[in-house]
């Protein structure tokens, strides 16, 4: 796999993992560790994404053998904290676009179902890739919505080459910051699903229930490594 489409991947999944628990604690255990930090008076976006990323790539160093020989543990690793760090309907929701307004409600609420699953597997095969890389989470300053948030991210692959990364976050009515959207290498993720998700429904003769069977968030982010290459 491309170390790009690897970093993109990675780099998702830092923010979805934060703060995930030891293999033998509960998800309990899990969920009020992730809450703690989240509350916590002193955090903000960018402790949020700094926490997670040293948590998760500990926990990956940790435990590479175990994961690497588990699909299974890897997915979920990413299933245990995919749910409070990301704002999946809000994501599917910008995914589908124009054609959001033109589905049904169980239209929706499949091809969220669908689009989280098929989000976990592909980061989870991601997670898989990480090694050793770099990863510096850029000073943060507050911008005059205090709802929305940018937290630049710097990797650095094994050739050296830096790959800016920017997580676009969003505050939930209960105070947790959640991420939106990303920005790879200055392609935007989100944008690059839509037009994916748009081409399919072109492909799919405009029949939605056809589009979600046939979506790919994998093929979609192929689009990306592809326009970097």
């Amino acid at each position: 796999m491309n170390r790009l489409f690897a970093t993109l991947l990675i780099s998702g999944a830092m923010v979805q993992s934060a703060l995930a628990a030891p293999a033998t604690a509960n998800a309990a255990t899990a969920t009020t560790n992730v809450a703690a930090v989240v509350n916590a008076p002193e955090a903000n976006p960018q402790v949020v994404v700094q926490k997670s990323i040293d948590s998760l790539t500990a926990r990956i160093v940790k435990e590479r053998k175990v994961l690497l020989k588990s699909p299974a543990a890897l997915s979920a690793l990413v299933d245990q904290n995919i749910t409070p760090f990301v704002d999946i309907p809000g994501i599917a929701r910008g995914v589908m676009g124009q054609y959001f307004r033109q589905a049904t409600p169980e239209q929706r609420d499949r091809f969220v179902s669908m689009f989280k699953q098929s989000m976990i597997r592909t980061y989870a095969n991601g997670l898989a890739g990480y090694n050793n890389q770099k990863i510096v989470v850029k000073p943060y300053t507050p911008g005059s919505d205090m709802s929305r948030a940018q937290v630049d991210v710097e990797v650095t692959l094994e050739s050296g080459t830096l790959v800016p990364v920017t997580f676009q976050m969003v505050r939930d009515g209960a105070g947790i910051w959640k991420a939106r959207n990303l920005i790879v290498n200055g392609l935007n993720l989100g944008l690059t699903f839509r037009k994916r998700f748009a081409d399919v429904m072109e492909q799919s003769a405009g029949n939605i229930d056809k589009a979600i069977t046939a979506w790919s968030p994998d093929a979609a982010a192929v689009d990306v490594v592809k326009a970097k290459s």
